[in-house]
């Protein structure tokens, strides 16, 4: 997995809760629409210079402190 790769998930998983208005409504935004907005983002963030350097591989996570 790539830095993009987890930042992709992430900015997908922050979206979780985000909400859209479609018409006076709201709703929650579905799992598609929310990769779409994050593979958007990573898509910017790779066309300004990376200096993320989102192709590199991601460390793993910490496990979690008890």
């Amino acid at each position: 997995m790539t830095k993009g790769d987890h930042l992709r998930y992430q900015i997908a998983f922050a979206l979780r809760r985000a909400r859209k208005l479609v018409r006076g409504l709201k709703q929650e935004l579905t799992e598609q629409e929310r990769f779409a907005v994050a593979d958007h983002v990573v898509r910017q963030l790779r066309q300004h210079g990376d200096p993320w350097r989102l192709d590199e591989g991601a460390k793993p996570a910490p496990p979690p402190s008890a």
